[in-house]
């Protein structure tokens, strides 16, 4: 499940991962962030990752090419979880990345929010 917000007004999108996605919901989503990419640019991300069940096999393709496609579309991006796994990829990422990257635990989620809002 994805459940998705953003910001009319600032170009903040935040959304949460808990449970499986499907392709539907897939699709939703990142229809959702290219409207914002084209009202904003640039955006600034917070993703909340509780619990990543299934992940329908067709999403893998399509998201890779579509994240390398918008990867100057992203200004910060606070990834908010208590999975080490998803933290390490993240901190990894983050070293080649030119968008700033941040960890959170999920009990710090309002830092995450504020950290997000701040302009670089």
């Amino acid at each position: 499940m994805i459940d998705y917000r953003t910001d009319p007004t600032d170009g903040v999108v935040e959304f949460t991962i808990d449970g499986p996605i499907t392709k539907p919901e897939y699709d939703r989503v990142v229809a959702e962030i290219d409207g914002a990419i084209a009202r904003f640019g640039k955006l600034r991300l917070i993703e909340i990752v509780k619990d990543i069940g299934a992940i329908d096999s067709s999403i893998w393709w399509p998201d890779l090419k579509w994240a390398a496609k918008h990867l100057n579309h992203i200004a910060r991006c606070a990834v908010v979880t208590d999975k080490g796994w998803i933290g390490a990829i993240t901190r990894a990422a983050a070293a080649v990345l030119a968008a700033e990257i941040r960890v959170f635990a999920l009990a710090d989620v309002a830092e995450a929010r504020a950290w997000v809002r701040e302009r670089p």
